[in-house]
């Protein structure tokens, strides 16, 4: 870290005049930060939660540094004018001119994450998700509040991702070889992308009284395969499957319910080939538990 993102993370510990100074520009009164807060841990940098003394605001979300992300600044303001809540971007610095430091600031929505009442199975919180997955997929790119110099990210498509993992094993065996070949023969004609935040994972999705308060974590926000964007939590969550959500959500969107098992494999597939590139486990899943998944779904395809 530079000197000025020190100078950043040592000021968010207490009161500091220049970053309060900051704030009450953007905000347009004055400002007093009264508490910083980290906002969990995640693979990125962790954003700051912090809580004002303001007429404005109570509390905005801080990203500073590497956190920043430009997809996600363009990603909030194309949503700006879209009744699904989200976050407002505040403030977009990328070039470092307020404090030295790239910032993105936008106003912190109060909730609790989806992910307890649904891993729990309460109904309201399934039809929850299913009901945001869809409204999000179904946005189309004319409701999006874009300049015509934004772009948001897209992704490759479920074949892309197939023979980009088979591409990446090294030395693959004759388990690797029969599930790419199986996974080719049987491909179904794929869907077109979706729209989506870039992270449907149900933490990222806050409710207040069973209601959606708003929907957070636009960093890779943009297009992609909506079928790889739902099954994520079904993927790493065991508690969450054999309910008939993923069906549900099948007939929701008009999607044959049979595509399941394919995706289904080329999770599998494509999972097992980070985990072997990386020597980590992935969440749950290990080599030798994908190495069985794919032998088993080998037998029932």
């Amino acid at each position: 870290m530079h000197d000025a993102l020190n100078a950043l993370l040592e000021a968010l510990a207490c009161r500091n005049a220049d970053l309060e100074a900051w704030l009450s520009s953007i905000l347009g009164g004055e400002v007093r930060v009264e508490r910083a807060v980290r906002l969990g841990e995640s693979s990125r940098e962790t954003p700051w939660r912090l809580d004002l003394r303001s007429d404005q605001a109570e509390a905005v979300v801080l990203r500073y540094g590497d956190g920043c992300s430009a997809n996600e600044a363009v990603a909030l303001q194309a949503m700006e004018d879209h009744p699904l809540p989200t976050p407002r971007l505040i403030a977009w610095d990328p070039d470092g001119h307020s404090l030295g430091v790239p910032l993105f600031a936008c106003t912190y929505i109060q909730g609790d994450a989806l992910l307890v009442p649904m891993t729990a199975g309460e109904p309201w919180a399934e039809e929850l998700y299913i009901e945001t997955a869809c409204t999000l997929q179904s946005i189309r790119m004319e409701e999006l509040s874009m300049a015509d110099d934004d772009a948001l990210e897209v992704s490759e498509s479920a074949a892309d991702v197939l023979d980009q993992a088979y591409a990446a094993y090294e030395n693959p065996d004759s388990l690797i070889h029969a599930a790419y070949r199986k996974l080719k023969e049987t491909q179904p004609k794929l869907p077109g992308i979706r729209f989506s935040n870039g992270d449907l994972w149900p933490e990222n999705l806050l409710v207040c009284d069973r209601r959606l308060s708003g929907v957070i974590d636009w960093q890779h926000a943009g297009f992609s395969d909506p079928f790889f964007e739902f099954l994520l939590p079904f993927f790493l969550v065991p508690a969450l499957r054999d309910r008939g959500i993923e069906e549900r959500y099948c007939r929701r969107m008009g999607f044959p319910v049979d595509m399941l098992h394919w995706y289904h494999g080329l999770e599998f597939f494509d999972s097992l080939r980070w985990v072997l590139k990386t020597g980590k486990p992935y969440e749950i899943h290990t080599a030798e538990s994908l190495r069985e998944d794919l032998r088993q779904w080998l037998k029932r395809t």
